[in-house]
């Protein structure tokens, strides 16, 4: 019951930065768009929340992106939720009836908890999403392999399967789609490269040298396109191999501590009970 009611205090003042915010934004366009040339002490700090805001929440646009939340809308709301979630946390170490040294260390571990934990589950989020699109790659090389053989061009493959991924991988279908609108504006070539430092892996980067490379010479890329989905295959399943081997190394140390331990212990327990009693 205490949780829900942090949550909802912590909301309810999230909404409130978040309005804050966004209407002082709003007066500084206003004044930005007027040119108003005086202002007093508590507008040019107001200004300068806001610029600092604006710039923080592209940043975190960009990080909810890169972590799978595309629903850039919630971006406005994480910095004052995790300010929201800190100010309740601290006015109820306050108002408890705990020594003050319990309330310094308490006080400090939530704020940690709060600052940082949201940024490190971004920061997980991104790298499993990075390793399940890298994951999926070979099964959309199949699907372009068969788009270019039937006479599509590769810009048009790539629009016709940032459509059709939507159930198969929506992740992989951001990417895809996101890459062919950017090949419209700045060229396929500029688009790959982006690609490739978007998800920062060997099998995308694999992916984008082949068109580009097909893209310079003018080379067949349907067949070259299926034999990399091979070559990908081929190298997840030795990666998996290569996990499996490493098993038995990992296996033995938690054996030693949980279970060959233990067995000591019950061997030798009834022989150094009799010499005590002896």
């Amino acid at each position: 019951m205490l949780v829900l009611i942090i949550i909802t205090i912590s909301g309810f003042i999230a909404l409130g930065l978040a309005i804050w915010h966004k209407e002082k934004q709003r007066q500084w366009g206003i004044q930005r768009y007027l040119k108003i040339s005086q202002e007093t002490g508590l507008q040019k700090l107001s200004k300068l929340v806001v610029r600092i805001g604006q710039e923080k929440r592209e940043e975190l646009e960009q990080q909810f992106i890169e972590a799978g939340f595309y629903d850039t809308r919630l971006a406005r709301f994480y910095v004052p939720a995790k300010i929201g979630l800190a100010l309740v946390i601290i006015l109820l170490v306050v108002v408890s009836e705990m020594a003050m040294p319990n309330k310094l260390m308490i006080g400090a571990i939530a704020m940690v908890i709060t600052l940082i934990v949201p940024d490190s589950i971004l920061a997980m989020r991104k790298k499993m999403l990075v390793k399940k699109t890298s994951r999926q790659l070979p099964y959309m090389l199949d699907m372009m392999s068969v788009c270019v053989q039937t006479g599509m061009t590769v810009e048009a493959a790539l629009a016709y399967l940032a459509e059709e991924l939507r159930a198969f991988d929506k992740d992989l279908c951001f990417h895809i789609k996101k890459t062919a609108d950017t090949s419209r504006v700045t060229g396929l070539e500029k688009a790959l490269l982006e690609l490739s430092e978007r998800i920062p892996t060997s099998e995308v980067r694999s992916f984008s040298l082949t068109l580009i490379q097909n893209i310079q010479y003018g080379t067949s890329i349907a067949n070259v396109l299926a034999d990399l989905a091979e070559d990908m295959r081929q190298m997840q399943v030795l990666s998996m191999e290569e996990s499996i081997g490493k098993l038995a190394a990992k296996m033995s140390v938690p054996l030693i501590l949980f279970i060959m331990f233990p067995i000591v212990v019950l061997i030798l327990a009834p022989g150094f009970m009799q010499l005590s009693i002896g």
